[in-house]
C-alpha cells in the first residue's frame, strides 16, 4: 500500500477537478445545435407546423399529396388530395384555390 501525505492528497484531487472542468468547458465550446429557420428551410416552417386557421393552410401550389393540417379555428384535420384538402371523413372541404 502506497502512503500519500495531505498535501499530496490535495495536489492530485485539484488535477482531478481541474481536468474534469477543462474538459466539461471544451465541451461545451464545441456544441452545435442545428435549428432550421426559414431561410434555410425547403418549406416554410408556417407549413412544416401544420396547424392554424383555415385561410392560411397551404395552396395547392405548394400543399404536396397526403399532407396534413390542423385548422385551429374550425378544429378540422385535413388531407390534402389530388382533389383538394379533405376532413376526416374523406369530403372535400375545399377544392384546389
Amino acid at each position: 500500500m502506497i502512503m500519500i501525505d495531505k498535501q499530496q492528497k490535495q495536489e492530485i484531487e485539484q488535477m482531478i477537478i481541474d481536468i474534469v472542468e477543462s474538459r466539461a468547458t471544451s465541451s461545451k465550446q464545441k456544441r452545435t445545435v442545428d435549428t432550421p429557420t426559414d431561410s434555410y428551410s425547403v418549406v416554410n416552417r408556417r407549413y412544416v407546423t401544420l396547424n392554424g386557421v383555415v385561410a392560411s393552410r397551404p395552396r395547392s401550389s405548394v400543399a404536396s399529396i397526403g399532407q396534413p393540417y390542423f385548422a385551429t379555428d374550425t378544429f378540422i384535420p385535413m388531407t390534402f388530395s389530388i382533389q383538394g384538402w379533405r376532413n376526416g371523413v374523406g369530403s372535400i372541404v375545399s377544392g384546389h384555390r
